[in-house]
């Protein structure tokens, strides 16, 4: 008899944008191992060919030449292609991951895998209250990417994408912990790329690179910036390195990020002594966590400066703009840097703060008040603590239910070592 062969993967990437693109044509190339059904708000701009091209010239994986991948089922309607889905994979920015997921939950396949390739914003906190307990029981777990496996654009709607930076490595999270290495396995066999296991997702939630990027790089370029005043022609973009995200990335851009990092490091200090058995090994600095992710692409680590402006996977990144009437510049007040850095990148880590006794957090505060005046919104308060009107908006873990540290950290930790105590008075005081 010849040798049974195991049945497809099917996965249903659900998204539209640059990294959802990338996974459909990369991924559908596997074909026959894996089956791509694609989820997203506009089906009829997908080819009618049922092809996605995605072409790697230029980057650190030209050699693999233009990959041309199959689709399945492209679909507005979850009951279309959830029910069959042995992995939901959501490639959509954090600030509608819920969304998503909640159109999905009646759908979801007994055994299913539900993952992301951006865990960031607080992936494992936003599927249970997606698909609730009942969801959390139907399937056999949540994984994630701490980044995505390329920085990569659409060409052509729903046509051709384009890898320009493929990460060296992954690393991978999930919940339980014990499907950890299955889904490590998985990643591996989707993306071609090594993968890292990490301890737990607080690894992933507190390690917000795009996050802390971007406000960063956006306040330095328009630091001057005044609503309804003030716009830029390109000459003037130029001068101030202003036209790129990354390869003109600027001494101040780079300072305004070290602070940020700074406070990062210090909330996972103070999360570390209430819990000496958390294991946040992996929260490390930004510096470090790039050079990781891309090696050799990395033309001079000798600073944060260097490593941010001569990465080759991050070239060809444009500053989100939006040109007005008279052929000028303003910031786009639309981009996901806005709707998903601030309150699904900066307020969670605000959020910790808060509940870590009120840690100063001078950076984070100031990049929130300057993101959220030109979004009409209030996220935090005059005093500098969160608006409790705007929680819901947000990814802050009370958001979610989680009002102590210990509920924020209960599954983080193996259940052997979930010993909680009250945190030691003056704790902070001693960092």
């Amino acid at each position: 008899m010849p040798p049974k062969t195991k049945p497809p993967i099917t996965v249903t990437v659900c998204g539209g944008g640059n990294g959802a693109h990338c996974c459909i044509g990369y991924i559908g190339a596997k074909h026959p191992e894996f089956v791509v059904n694609v989820l997203t708000t506009r089906p009829e701009k997908w080819s009618s060919t049922r092809r996605l091209k995605v072409t790697t010239r230029t980057s650190s994986w030209a050699h693999k030449g233009d990959i041309v991948g199959a689709i399945n089922i492209v679909s507005s309607d979850p009951e279309d292609v959830i029910p069959s889905s042995d992995v939901v994979l959501v490639a959509a920015p954090s600030h509608v991951h819920g969304t998503i997921l909640k159109r999905c939950a009646a759908h979801l396949k007994a055994g299913a895998l539900i993952g992301t390739i951006f865990a960031q914003g607080g992936f494992d906190w936003i599927v249970k209250d997606a698909i609730g307990q009942v969801g959390m029981d139907k399937i056999q777990g949540v994984f994630g990417l701490q980044n995505i496996p390329w920085i990569c654009k659409v060409t052509k709607y729903g046509e051709e994408s384009r890898i320009l930076g493929p990460k060296k490595h992954l690393k991978v999270v999930a919940s339980p912990v014990e499907i950890t290495d299955q889904c490590a396995n998985l990643v591996e066999s989707l993306f071609d790329i090594p993968c890292t296991k990490l301890p737990n997702f607080l690894n992933v939630t507190l390690t917000p690179s795009n996050q802390i990027i971007h406000p960063a790089r956006y306040v330095a370029i328009f630091h001057d910036f005044k609503f309804g005043e003030t716009t830029y022609s390109i000459d003037e973009l130029e001068k101030r390195k202003g036209l790129t995200l990354y390869e003109d990335f600027d001494a101040l851009s780079a300072e305004y990020l070290a602070h940020l990092d700074n406070e990062l490091q210090t909330i996972k200090i103070a999360l570390c002594l209430h819990y000496p058995q958390l294991d946040l090994s992996e929260v490390q600095p930004i510096k470090e966590r790039i050079i990781k992710g891309y090696g050799d692409d990395i033309a001079d680590t000798s600073s944060l400066l260097s490593v941010m402006c001569t990465n080759k996977g991050y070239v060809g990144c444009g500053t989100p703009l939006t040109k007005t009437p008279d052929g000028r510049y303003t910031p786009n007040f639309g981009c996901r840097l806005y709707w998903e850095d601030v309150p699904y990148g900066l307020c969670i880590l605000k959020g910790l703060a808060e509940m870590l006794g009120n840690i100063p957090t001078p950076t984070i505060n100031k990049m929130i008040y300057w993101h959220q005046e030109h979004m009409g919104k209030e996220f935090l308060s005059q005093d500098g603590t969160l608006n409790p009107l705007l929680l819901p908006e947000t990814g802050a873990p009370v958001r979610y239910g989680l009002h102590t540290l210990d509920e924020v950290v209960k599954n983080c930790i193996p259940k052997n070592m979930r010993r909680f105590k009250p945190p030691t008075v003056g704790l902070l005081s001693k960092m």
